[in-house]
């Protein structure tokens, strides 16, 4: 599940980042927890479309020319509830994303 998890995340940065933009990856691991971070500096996503993002085929207005269901999040969210973990994200129109996920560490 970690692994779809990752490859969500990154597939998505990959998609909503231009030819030239960085993503970066960052984790950590202590004893209570594991975070990994993915951080995008692509279209980002508008404050008006931030409160329906993990929604089922959800759309951000800026992305309807961009390939995708509106899904993947999704997923993401029901594999961190079976793993008893959680989701947060900042973004910026324009400016990019960071999606940070949160798992014990059992």
């Amino acid at each position: 599940m970690i692994r779809n998890i990752l490859l969500n995340l990154l597939s998505n940065a990959i998609k909503f980042t231009g030819e030239d933009g960085v993503i970066n990856i960052t984790t950590s691991n202590t004893a209570k927890e594991i975070k990994l971070t993915v951080k995008d500096n692509g279209i980002g996503i508008a404050k008006e479309d931030q409160q329906y993002l993990f929604e089922r085929f959800f759309r951000a207005k800026n992305a309807t020319n961009i390939q995708g269901t509106g899904l993947g999040l999704t997923i993401i969210v029901k594999y961190l509830e079976a793993l008893d973990g959680k989701i947060d994200f900042e973004s910026e129109l324009n400016e990019g994303t960071t999606f940070s996920i949160t798992i014990p560490n059992h």
